[in-house]
This record gives structure tokens, C-alpha cells and sequence, in this order.
């Protein structure tokens, strides 16, 4: 369903009838043809150049309507890129987002996108939104106005600083990344950073040697410094370091940090082979950090072209397990890859040794094999208690496969089973806004919360590219995994002023079990229990203080249980 917002813009002004014809003629124009192509490997992609001028912004024919709020089941996705009244410009474009959550404050949130001020034009720049109020409400506006931007990517810090890294052609591909202290209102002189196209970047967040430490990769093909595909920060974004080489240069792919600072890249080459990079020592600040590579099964390749015409399906994404739980330190990587029963399925591998070794590939959709669906821009992120969260575009069951709807899963156990695909969106054509701008983007981003996750992603439910935010609620509980015993995690008196008695089941015959209370940014407050427990029920007393000792400010805090069985999360109230 798709609404408008509770808070309808003011001062709308109707363009002439000419004008909307004109514009609605542009944006809803879609080559439907594309998607039925064949498949293309990444490395044929054009560079991200400029090679349209800018046109005459939409902005200024002052043509809007309602900023689109969308909604399906327990899904609401809330259009980001709106004008200083919180209306959609009709004729403008946004997509390929990337998010930033304050982890010491989840109602802060910052959203880049390549911004296209007329759908005239190919021409982009780096939009950016901010939120104060958890993504109800937006304020737009961009990085270096006038300046040819592209791949934006966010990060974040531990303390809550916002890092965007931008790609320009000026006169050579080279990255910036701008700081913001602020929560995304305002952005800092940007910082050099070397890099090159379809760059990633991420933020060391451990408490270690690499604490506040910037790691950053980009495509060795329109690279230049040739050979050389990494850099990074040793001082929280102010400078970047020269940079050096991963074997193989695997490229299309993202970063992640384990729990004992260990640096994780993927990315794919040429030939089609899957390669999770992994450095011990890019967090030790007196090195030159080096890297060592291990193949990787997904089933697939990636792939470009069908329903995102001139863009990757999606690309490689790696994670690591940083939570106190039995699987602290996994390391996880997904795709959406072309198999051989399916254009595209998002499949998924787990390591338990730091990537050493692999597990089988698993399939994550859960549609019949061979149905010829796109599982495309397959995208995953984990929780601080280590769920792993997995969106993508899907056409299953649409009469072409232009026609997507936004799926979500998540699995509980490591990856292993995964809990029945839930619809988060309505269908949409991913083709519109084509010829002028190309695809959709290259990705999606996501960040994992513990009762959800806060994802950027981007539609045509205007009839024109738009970017949302959607937040996940209660992803841990939302489905119900039967395969999985029941927790029976459970706590009175919630809400609770002093103290509370959390009661759950440990499956039989028994095992180790942990109890965690978390606060409502993932901050672990306190351990409860954190032994072998027989099976049956069990009781634990939290008097509503930290591990210290210390009573905790009033607010929503978390339990969360992790068994053999798998996990659940509990939320509890404190009040004083």
C-alpha cells in the first residue's frame, strides 16, 4: 500500500499540464526488453564517469507531490530524498543509498545516494538526508553541490562520528571521505582518500589496537594507482595512508571487522571465483597491513544486466559475528549469484575458523528451484547479539522479471536455517527512469540493530527513482522459525522500577546457554547467565543495574538468550 505521509508538504505549486506530461513521459519510460538480456559478468560495466552535463534541475519547475510513504504487512518504507517541505520532486532521481546509524543513539541516521536533479540527465551528485527522529522525518541536501559525485558508501565510529566517501572523475577516479559530528546535518572538508570506482569502506568499532581505524577498498579496473586497492585510516578519517595490494585484487564486494579487530574483504575476479580477503594486521598502526585470500562457494557468480539494466545484481557482502555468543567471530559472506538452476539466487556461506575454511553454500530465498526468478541485490548485515538480517529484490511471481518486491530473512543459528521469506514491499519496476539513468544503483546497505534492522534501499513507487529508509521491527520474533524448540523467554514484572525475573526453557538435554541485557543502541549492559545449564526451566533475577553495579538510566532495554536452539530477545521496559 502506498500512502501519503501523516504530515502533508505545504506550497506545492502544480506545474503546467504540458510539463507533467513531459515528465511523467520521462520517468515512467522503461525498457522492459533489458530485462530479459542475457546475463553479463561485472567486468564489462562502464566506468562511473560524467558523461552527461547537468540539466536544468526539476527543482526549480517547482513540480511536487506527496513524499511516498509505503507500506506492506508489517513493512513501512518512508521516501527519503524529499524537498525542504518533505515533498517528492517530481522529475528528479535518487538511488544506490548507503546508511549510518549512531550506535550511541539509533534515532540518528544519515543516508547518502547519488543524486540525479533531472532525469534529463545522467549527471549525479552526493545527496544526503538526515534523521533525528529514528527515519520518520528527512532534511536533504548535498555534499559539494555542482561537483560529479558517485558510489557513495557511509560508515560510522564507535562514538557516533558519520563518515561518506564519494567517488570523482576530477581529472582521475579519486575518493573523498567527509566527516560529520553532527548526525549527518552537516558534513566537513573532505579528506583524500586515494581510491577508485566502486569503492567500499568501513569503521573499526572494537574497543582494540584498531579502534577508530577507516578501512577502505575500490575496484582495480579504472583504478589509479594500478595494482594497489587498498588503504586506510589511523586516525578516525583525517588522513589516509598510500595504498597497497590484496592478492588476487578481488573487486565488487564489501569490508567487515571481527570482534578481535581482524580486517575481512570480498570480492570477485575475472574468472569468476569468489575470494574473502583477510588481514591480522591492518589494525596494527606500525605495519603495512597484508593480506592473505581463500576462495569462497556461493553456488554463482555475480552478475549484471536483466532487471537493473546497465548495473551488478548486486554485490559481494562479508560480516562478522561481534556479539558475546556461542558464534562470536564467524565470518559470513552472500551473494545474489547466478546458479545453475536460477538467473539469480542470494545464496549464503559461513566460516568458523576466520575464513580458512568455508561451509556449503545455502540457499537463502525460499522459492521453488527453477522457477526463474531474480533474487537480486541480495544484501546482509549483523545484529550486535548476532542475528543475521538478509533483504533482496525478488520477482517471484511477477509476470516479467522487471517487476520486483523488496524480501526480507534472517537466521538465528549462524545461517544455517533461516527463517520463512516475509514480502516487505509492494511490486515495482526496476527499469524505469531508463535510458537516462542506466540502473537502480549497484546496491543497497543495511545495519542491524538488536530488536531490527535500519535499511536504505530504492524504489519507483513515484514512477521515478526514489530512495527509502525502512526499519525492520523485532526481526528476532517477527517470524516464527518452527524448526527451532520454543525459548520460552519470558519477564515480570515488565515494566520493571527495581527489579525483574527473566524465565526461560534451555532445550533438553541441556547446554550452554547466555543471558544478555542490552541497551536500545546494542551496548551489552550486563551477563545474567553465562553457563552449561540443564534442560528445562530457568530463572534469573536483573535488579535493573549494569555490570558494575550502577543503576540504568529509564528506557527500553533487551534481553537476549542464546542457546543451542538458536536465540530470542525479549524487550523490557525500565522505569524509576
Amino acid at each position: 500500500m502506498i500512502r501519503h505521509h501523516a504530515r502533508p508538504p505545504f506550497g506545492h505549486r502544480r506545474a503546467p499540464l504540458a510539463l507533467l506530461l513531459v515528465l511523467v513521459a520521462l520517468t515512467t519510460w522503461s525498457l522492459p526488453s533489458s530485462a530479459q538480456e542475457p546475463l553479463e559478468p561485472p567486468n564489462s560495466l562502464p566506468p562511473e564517469l560524467p558523461d552527461n552535463p547537468p540539466g536544468v534541475p526539476a527543482s526549480l519547475l517547482n513540480a511536487t507531490s506527496t513524499a511516498a510513504v509505503v507500506s506492506f504487512g508489517r513493512f513501512t518504507s518512508i521516501q527519503v530524498n524529499v524537498d525542504g517541505s518533505g515533498a517528492n520532486i517530481i522529475g528528479d532521481a535518487a538511488n544506490e543509498p548507503s546508511i549510518a546509524v549512531d550506535p550511541n543513539n539509533p534515532s540518528r541516521i544519515a543516508i547518502g545516494w547519488r543524486q540525479f536533479d533531472t532525469i534529463t540527465s545522467n549527471f549525479r551528485q552526493a545527496g544526503f538526508g538526515y534523521s533525528a527522529d529514528g527515519g520518520q522525518s528527512w532534511t536533504t541536501g548535498k555534499i559539494e553541490p555542482g561537483v560529479f559525485r558517485s558510489d557513495p558508501v557511509l560508515g560510522f565510529d564507535a562514538q557516533g562520528k558519520f563518515f561518506y566517501n564519494s567517488l570523482s572523475n576530477t581529472p582521475t577516479f579519486n575518493c573523498k571521505v567527509f566527516p560529520s559530528t553532527d548526525g549527518g546535518m552537516t558534513w566537513g572538508a573532505g579528506v583524500s582518500a586515494f581510491g577508485g570506482d566502486k569503492q567500499w569502506m568501513t569503521n573499526d568499532r572494537t574497543a582494540g589496537t584498531g579502534h577508530d581505524n577507516v578501512y577502505e577498498s575500490w575496484s582495480s579496473s579504472s583504478n589509479p594507482t594500478p595494482g594497489n586497492i587498498f588503504s586506510r585510516s589511523i586516525d578516525d578519517g583525517a588522513s589516509f595512508q598510500s595504498p597497497t595490494s590484496i592478492p588476487h585484487q578481488p573487486i565488487w564486494g564489501t569490508l567487515d571487522v571481527g570482534p578481535d579487530g581482524t580486517l575481512y574483504m570480498v570480492g570477485q575476479v575475472s574468472n569468476g571465483t569468489i575470494y574473502v580477503g583477510r588481514s591480522t594486521d591492518a589494525k596494527n598502526p606500525l605495519v603495512t597491513p597484508s593480506f592473505t585470500t581463500k576462495a569462497v562457494n556461493l553456488g554463482g557468480n555475480i552478475v549484471t544486466g536483466g532487471p537493473n539494466p546497465a548495473g551488478l545484481l548486486g554485490q559481494l557482502w562479508v560480516a562478522v559475528d561481534r556479539s558475546s555468543g556461542p558464534r562470536s567471530g564467524w565470518v559470513y559472506a552472500l551473494a545474489s549469484v547466478q546458479t545453475a538452476t536460477d538467473p539469480l539466487d542470494v545464496m549464503f556461506a559461513h566460516s568458523t575458523d576466520g575464513g580458512q575454511t568455508w561451509s556449503a553454500p545455502v540457499r537463502v530465498n525460499d522459492d521453488p528451484t527453477g522457477n526463474r526468478a531474480f533474487q537480486w541485490f541480495g544484501t546482509m548485515s549483523v545484529s550486535p547479539d548476532g542475528r543475521i538480517d538478509v533483504v533482496w529484490n525478488d520477482t517471484r511471481g511477477s509476470a516479467d522479471s522487471t517487476q520486483s518486491a523488496l524480501y526480507y530473512s534472517f537466521s538465528n543459528d549462524g545461517g544455517v536455517t533461516w527463517s520463512p521469506n516475509e514480502q516487505a514491499s509492494p511490486v515495482w519496476n526496476s527499469t524505469v527512469g531508463w535510458p537516462n539513468q542506466q540502473k537502480i544503483g549497484d546496491y543497497y546497505h543495511m545495519i542491524s540493530r538488536v530488536d531490527g534492522a535500519d535499511l536504505a534501499w530504492a524504489a519507483t513507487f513515484n514512477g521515478e527513482e526514489d530512495v527509502y529508509f525502512l526499519r525492520i521491527m523485532g526481526g528476532t520474533t517477527a517470524v516464527a522459525d518452527q524448526r527451532r524448540p520454543r525459548l520460552r523467554l519470558s519477564g515480570a514484572p515488565n515494566p520493571l522500577s527495581s527489579s525483574t525475573t527473566i524465565r526461560f526453557e534451555a532445550p533438553t538435554p541441556g547446554g550452554r546457554a547466555r543471558l544478555d541485557v542490552f541497551d536500545a543502541s546494542g551496548r551489552r549492559v550486563t551477563t545474567l547467565v553465562d553457563a552449561f545449564v540443564p534442560g528445562g526451566s530457568h530463572a534469573a533475577r536483573w535488579t535493573g543495574t549494569d555490570a558494575l553495579g550502577r543503576r540504568v538510566k529509564p528506557g527500553l532495554y533487551f534481553v537476549r538468550l542464546e542457546t543451542i536452539a538458536g536465540s530470542q530477545s525479549l524487550k523490557l521496559m525500565v522505569l524509576r
